[in-house]
């Protein structure tokens, strides 16, 4: 289950996102084909910034659950970083996903509801982003009960992997302190599913969850340590329209 603690940080999320993003410069963009005149550019996930490891087990898929996206959030990109490898790999594969998660007894399920547009990407010394343009499923959050993450690979319209990589995203273990990138109700914890399951199939309704889910996240119930989380260098950006 999504602790007490979150949930005091989820509730009102979206006015401070807006506000904070507001006050850090990205302001108002317009949407292409979309009605509205203006919108308002939202941030969520970590900051593109060198951590200490990457994966060595290709095919993983990593969850955003410090935060969730804003309800019409329209996903514009996905920014990373990966400038070193400790899998030897120095190219590999991402493709963005969108979840949306419920309560499920005591644990929390992510469900597959946004299957985006995958790419092979390079080493690189600096942040580099790829678009997060959905292809399959939900193109933006009905809901404040929506989040994000990627899988280390290509995937076909059913969600079942064609190629895979090692890691290509940075990431500390356990998660960095202090506010997510969405401001002071964020977090920087990542979950991530856990080894000997298999490159993980990621068709639309596929469940990620402790228990009870297709495939088995490393994600702490509230009442276990937070130590297995991490952060991922990793960040989601997407466009709310103006009221």
């Amino acid at each position: 289950m999504l602790s007490t603690d979150w949930e005091r940080r989820h509730n009102g999320k979206a006015i401070v996102l807006v506000c904070t993003l507001l006050l850090t410069g990205l302001g108002p963009r317009a949407i292409a084909g979309d009605k509205t005149s203006s919108s308002v550019r939202v941030a969520e996930g970590s900051t593109p910034t060198h951590r200490s490891d990457t994966d060595t087990d290709p095919g993983q898929v990593y969850i955003y659950v410090g935060g969730s996206l804003p309800a019409g959030t329209h996903l514009l990109e996905l920014q990373y970083l990966f400038d070193h490898t400790s899998g030897g790999n120095t190219h590999g594969y991402i493709t963005p996903l969108l979840f949306e998660f419920k309560p499920v007894e005591s644990f929390t399920v992510f469900t597959v509801v946004g299957i985006g547009k995958g790419f092979g990407v390079q080493l690189s010394s600096v942040p580099q982003a790829i678009p997060f343009d959905v292809i399959e499923g939900i193109e933006a959050p009905t809901s404040g009960n929506f989040t994000f993450g990627f899988v280390n690979a290509l995937v076909d319209s059913s969600g079942v992997q064609v190629v895979s990589s090692q890691g290509v995203v940075d990431f500390d273990t356990p998660s960095d302190p202090g506010p997510g990138s969405g401001g002071q109700l964020t977090t920087n914890d990542w979950a991530f599913d856990v080894g000997g399951q298999g490159n993980p199939v990621v068709a639309l309704g596929t469940t990620f969850a402790v228990y009870g889910g297709d495939y088995v996240l490393n994600y702490p119930p509230a009442t276990q340590s937070p130590q297995s989380y991490r952060t991922y260098s990793a960040l989601a950006i997407g466009a709310v329209p103006a009221q």
